[in-house]
């Protein structure tokens, strides 16, 4: 029974691609555990748009939301995204995108013209919402309940557009890790070294 994963759209192609895994999905989601296990599994770099945003505005993502919006934090977030892609460093690379990022079309279209496989990590509302309300984790679009479960509805649709669509709940990480790098086909020798 395959109810841990769907494929929407078949992963993208690797012909003349550059070897990068963009993973989306909501606060919570597991973007970054997930992916520097699977950088880890692959002898891979693991990079994170987040830290890339905050290494290049010298400001956190939190204050860039409350100094200057989510507006500016989003073209900052396309412009290092679009870097990113385009750079011959980011080859062999598993990139984590903020729980925005992805649903922005423009970002989309980048990502698929590179030929960037997206994988969307999912899970229920209250399970994600739960990892987020860990104490010493900042997130700027964390409210309550009731808002955090509208918002990740309202970006779901969007999400669920990235090449592969993987279940965490209950799951280990162990198991993503090895699916999401079977799906695509993918061994370590495939990676390059950092």
């Amino acid at each position: 029974m395959d109810e841990t994963a769907s494929s929407h759209n078949p992963p993208q192609s690797t012909h003349s691609a550059p070897q990068i895994i963009a993973l989306v999905g909501f606060m919570g989601a597991g973007k970054t555990t997930v992916g520097q296990a699977i950088a880890a599994k692959l002898n891979w770099r693991f990079a994170d748009l987040d830290d890339l945003v905050q290494a290049r505005d010298g400001r956190t993502i939190p204050e860039i939301f409350e100094q200057s919006g989510e507006g500016i934090f989003r073209e900052l977030e396309h412009q290092l995204l679009s870097e990113f892609v385009q750079s011959s460093d980011a080859r062999c690379t598993v990139l984590s995108l903020g729980g925005g990022a992805f649903i922005d079309n423009t970002n989309q279209r980048l990502l698929g013209e590179n030929g960037i496989r997206t994988v969307f990590l999912d899970a229920p509302a209250e399970e994600l919402f739960r990892r987020c309300a860990e104490p010493g984790v900042s997130r700027p679009l964390l409210r309550d309940r009731d808002r955090f479960g509208a918002l990740l509805a309202q970006r779901r649709p969007e999400y669920l557009k990235a090449a592969l669509c993987i279940q965490t709940a209950g799951r280990d990480i162990a198991s993503i890790v090895d699916e999401i790098v079977s799906r695509f086909g993918l061994s370590a020798s495939s990676g390059a070294s950092p």
